[in-house]
Parts: structure tokens; sequence; C-alpha cells
């Protein structure tokens, strides 16, 4: 079990990597085109497109995974803490299921929605310009998948109390309560 915990890290790890390339890239992309439009009256062609449709989508869903891995989504704990452990246990059982749910939803919906529009080979105009942008809606069952598969990995580590082998938790985190 820790082995596979260790290669979902991986994988998260890789996908945060993603992520600041993204950044990145966005960054460059923007700028060069505020300089070719401001200084050289010569915009890049597409930028609002690109920026819009892979770049933002590509950061947008492949955190997912990384949040879901160091437990990062929105939780409100005020009364989770005043139950017994048991309960507590049982809660976070139940909220697992919830999520392995509701993401496995958003993931097949996703991956219809990819194929539909990588068989269509989907196009948006920007200008005089047609750009592809069927490639980007990958981005939403993979990242979608990344956060199943940790989410259903926490939730069968909680249930038999495995060692999790996960990277939830940043080294220079501070709880409240500590």
């Amino acid at each position: 079990m820790y082995m596979i915990g260790r290669f979902l890290s991986l994988l998260s790890k890789s996908a945060s990597m993603i992520g600041a390339v993204c950044v990145v890239l966005m960054m460059l992309h923007v700028t060069a085109d505020v300089v070719g439009r401001y200084v050289f009256n010569a915009p890049l062609p597409g930028t609002i497109v690109i920026v819009a449709n892979y770049y933002m989508i590509i950061l947008a869903f492949i955190a997912l995974g990384v949040t879901e891995e160091k437990r990062g989504h929105v939780s409100v704990d005020i009364f989770y803490n005043l139950f017994p452990k048991k309960a507590q246990t049982g809660l976070s059982v139940l909220g697992g299921l919830f999520t392995v749910a509701v993401i496995g939803a958003l993931m097949i919906a996703g991956w219809s929605e990819a194929v539909k529009k990588t068989k269509a080979q989907t196009t948006m105009e920007q200008g005089s310009s047609l750009i592809e942008v069927w490639q980007s809606y990958w981005a939403i069952p993979i990242g979608a998948g990344l956060m199943l598969l940790i989410a259903a990995y926490h939730l069968i580590t909680t249930l038999t109390g495995a060692r999790s082998g996960l990277d939830d938790t940043d080294a220079e985190e501070t709880f409240i309560n500590d």
C-alpha cells in the first residue's frame, strides 16, 4: 500500500510541475503579447484563446489531485473535532465516499466531452485565426482522474489504517490547534 501512495505522490508532484510550467508559459505569453501590442503594434494572435483554453484549464484541473493529496480542499471542522475518534473516522469515510462519487462523475462527464470535442476537432476563432482547442478538454478527465485516485486511496488508508505514503502535509504548514 505504501508504494502505491508514493507512486500517487509522484504523479501529484508531476502535475504540480506541469502547473508551474503553465504559470511561467502563461506569464511569458501574456508579456510577449503586451510588448508586441504596445511596443511593435503587432499583438500575438490567439493569446486570449490560448490563455483561457489551455493554460487556465490545465492549471485549474491538474491541480485537483495536488490539492487532494495535501487535503487542501475547504473543510469546516467546527463540530468534527468535538466528536469521538470513531465518529470522526466515520465522517471521514462518508466524506471520502461522497468525494469519490462526485469526482468520478466529473471524470466520466469530462471524458465523454473530451471524446466528442476530439472527434469534432473543436476550434475557436480569434480575429482571423482558428485555433484548435480540443486538446485542452483532456485536462478535465486527467485532473479529475488523479484526484479520484488520490481520494480513493485516502479512503482505503482511512478504512484499513494502513500507512499512506502520500505527502499529505507540507513541512512548513502550521495548524491553529497545535
